[in-house]
């Protein structure tokens, strides 16, 4: 069947009639046999004729949310088959390839869902919702949009801004201002931009007070008998939480998601929740639906915290072995069941963490956390390769120098190693016990270059460093026990160097 709810041409010879674009007529009766049909194709796991057909249906009726939840499970579905390598056939692109604002929005859609972590595709289909102002499509798109323009390298003001702008068409004043916030940090010397928050800020306030709706049906009086609303966002805000007010949350959360099984933040809060309440089904049962929410949306954020659970479970074990092994020292059995669970770990995060830079290979962040799990696992040439990139993050900046420092000392590259700690000592504000780990790791450097290679000017500065330590703070570390060593190695080195030798025996 075709696809198409409108005709391309009127002429008898089937040439366009005129070069205009044919008028767009909605309706959601229509589109409803589309979506059947979509519906039907999914479960046949045919994904691309099923987003084919979904995209059909919104042309007739663009403010479905559930037909637009079901396109993006379908497009999901068929870029997954394809290991993300795979693109939609040119018929399809070409059939919502109009100029009328609606066929420009399901372009954007189209090309999106193929790239769902685009933060600049998501924020245009933002922008074209918006102007068509589908109220429900631009929440849940731009709430989304928002969500990649954070997690950007480079946060974009302007992207934040389109945001902003969306969310209040759309009238949610209250994520229009946290957009704004967020651009204002991009930008503090702003003026405008501090001004326009402000008064984002009193129209959020009014629309939460339902102000703006006095007199009428819905306005500040049903928010007045609205006590049940109400009392679930006074619970939901609590930092602690009673076991009734937990159970109840879960409740809420469980009938919304019961509603809209396919909701993303219906998916999110239900999860949330669970966790709250940290009972073990309830850690299993947000596990299952964050790996069922990553199987339909290949959205790896769902992974990622389906996979954080299972590190948090696994360090709970560890932690409660170690209390037992510290009552009961020596348990040649709990050594050896701490031992192997403190692997497991190891091994888990590691993983985990390896993932999640094979998905956002350019996370700076992620990649010093990988880091440190490969050099926590005794695998220092592979550590070495993320510190290298995660250096050039300012945040973990003087941290990625001093890992990358002792992974190069741990395979014996100590020039590397020297140098590295002081580019590290070079870098302009580092807080006081940041600096003195610095220092110390140049120290530990420099003794094993001037024991290996009698280098005694290496010695010197090794003494000194230590000296300054010991100074400092006598109890740091082993410095007491360093700072003996590095100077029985200097009495050892200083007669070479002055090409003395040592007594004759008589």
């Amino acid at each position: 069947m075709a696809i198409f709810p409108w005709k391309k041409s009127d002429g008898k010879d089937g040439s366009p009639a005129s070069s205009a674009e044919p008028a767009v007529e909605f309706s959601p009766e229509k589109a409803e046999k589309f979506f059947q049909h979509a519906r039907a194709m999914f479960e046949a796991s045919n994904y691309e004729y099923s987003a084919q057909l979904w995209l059909g249906g919104l042309r007739l009726d663009p403010s479905n949310l559930p037909a637009l939840q079901g396109f993006f499970n379908a497009i999901g579905r068929f870029m997954e088959e394809g290991a993300g390598k795979k693109t939609v056939s040119k018929e399809i692109v070409k059939a919502f390839s109009g100029k009328a604002d609606v066929d420009r929005y399901l372009l954007s859609l189209l090309e999106w869902g193929q790239k769902p972590t685009d933060a600049a595709m998501a924020v245009k289909a933002s922008e074209l919702a918006s102007k068509l102002t589908l109220k429900d499509p631009t929440l849940w798109i731009t709430e989304r949009a928002l969500g990649l323009a954070m997690r950007e390298k480079k946060v974009s003001k302007a992207a934040l801004l389109k945001c902003s702008e969306a969310f209040g068409k759309a009238g949610a004043f209250d994520k229009a201002l946290t957009a704004a916030e967020q651009a204002l940090k991009q930008d503090p010397t702003d003026g405008d931009l501090a001004a326009k928050i402000r008064g984002l800020a009193a129209q959020s306030t009014m629309a939460k007070g339902g102000f703006d709706r006095t007199g009428q049906e819905g306005g500040f009086r049903a928010n007045i008998r609205d006590a049940t609303k109400q009392r679930q966002l006074e619970e939901a805000d609590r930092i602690v939480k009673t076991e009734e007010t937990q159970d109840r949350l879960i409740a809420d959360a469980e009938a919304e998601f019961a509603a809209r099984p396919g909701d993303l933040p219906t998916i999110e809060k239900l999860a949330k929740r669970l966790l709250e309440r940290g009972k073990a089904a309830d850690e299993e049962r947000a596990h299952q639906i964050y790996t069922k929410a990553f199987a339909e949306t290949t959205q790896f954020r769902f992974r990622e915290l389906a996979g954080e659970i299972r590190i948090r479970q696994s360090r709970r074990k560890l932690s409660e072995l170690k209390q037992m092994l510290d009552k009961s020292q020596d348990s040649e059995m709990l050594q050896r069941m701490h031992g192997q669970a403190e692997q497991e770990h190891l091994e888990l995060e590691l993983g985990e963490h390896k993932l999640r830079v094979d998905n956002y290979p350019s996370d700076l962040s992620r990649r010093f956390e990988l880091g440190k799990r490969y050099f926590n696992a005794g695998k220092h040439s592979e550590a070495i390769e993320q510190f290298q990139e995660s250096q050039h993050d300012p945040r973990n900046r003087a941290a990625s120098q001093v890992m990358l420092g002792q992974s190069f000392q741990a395979i014996g590259w100590t020039e590397e190693a020297i140098d590295t700690f002081r580019h590290a000592a070079d870098i302009k504000d580092l807080m006081p016990d940041v600096l003195m780990e610095i220092r110390y790791h140049l120290m530990v450097a420099l003794q094993t270059r001037a024991d290996a290679d009698g280098d005694v000017a290496a010695a010197e500065e090794a003494d000194r460093l230590a000296s300054g330590i010991a100074r400092q703070q006598m109890t740091y570390k082993d410095i007491k026990t360093r700072r003996e060593a590095i100077k029985a190695l200097l009495q050892r080195l200083r007669p070479r160097q002055s090409g003395g030798s040592a007594p004759a025996e008589s």
